[in-house]
């Protein structure tokens, strides 16, 4: 039986088979700019049942793979079984920095205004949804459940990563 990170060089060996083979492809590829593996909170099965439904193979949470692309992202589930599952695309242009947002710690005093949309994805690609702000200065927050743009926060400045937490 593969490991976990043979099946991920498998998928990997799949999606971009030219990158191994060296050979000259015999059709225009997508050029890969950047990969990030995740843990999230995406994979907690107590807050997210239907995740559970679609990977119940065990306790063991599947892998998140995040593949940046010249003109979007994909982002990936792989679990033990290593059999992929694209869980969103996005294809507008370029995407600087992507990150799963963890669900925030709710007490009396606050509310979650997103809990039905979660898990949510902050995207930073070159032109926000306005189109109007400077390259890379907009995140744009995506619903992994519905696949629905939810909001979208304007910044002066460029954006060169995103960094979460649960506060």
């Amino acid at each position: 039986e593969q490991s976990y990170m043979e099946s991920v060089v498998t998928f990997l060996q799949d999606v971009v088979p030219q990158a191994y083979s060296g050979t000259p492809p015999t059709e225009e590829k997508e050029k890969i700019i950047w990969v990030r593996f995740e843990n999230a909170d995406l994979n907690d099965t107590s807050r997210n049942m239907e995740f559970h439904e679609i990977h119940s193979t065990g306790n063991e949470p599947p892998l998140l793979l995040m593949i940046g692309y010249s003109d979007g992202m994909q982002v990936w589930s792989i679990p033990i079984s290593g059999e992929a599952q694209e869980l969103f695309s996005v294809r507008h242009g370029p995407v600087r920095a992507a990150r799963i947002l963890p669900a925030p710690q709710i007490s009396a005093q606050k509310c979650d205004n997103f809990s039905e949309k979660r898990p949510l994805l902050g995207v930073c690609k070159s032109i926000g949804s306005s189109g109007t702000s400077p390259p890379y200065c907009c995140v744009d927050l995506y619903s992994l459940r519905t696949g629905e743009m939810v909001k979208s926060i304007q910044f002066k400045t460029p954006i060169y990563d995103l960094h979460c937490n649960k506060r």
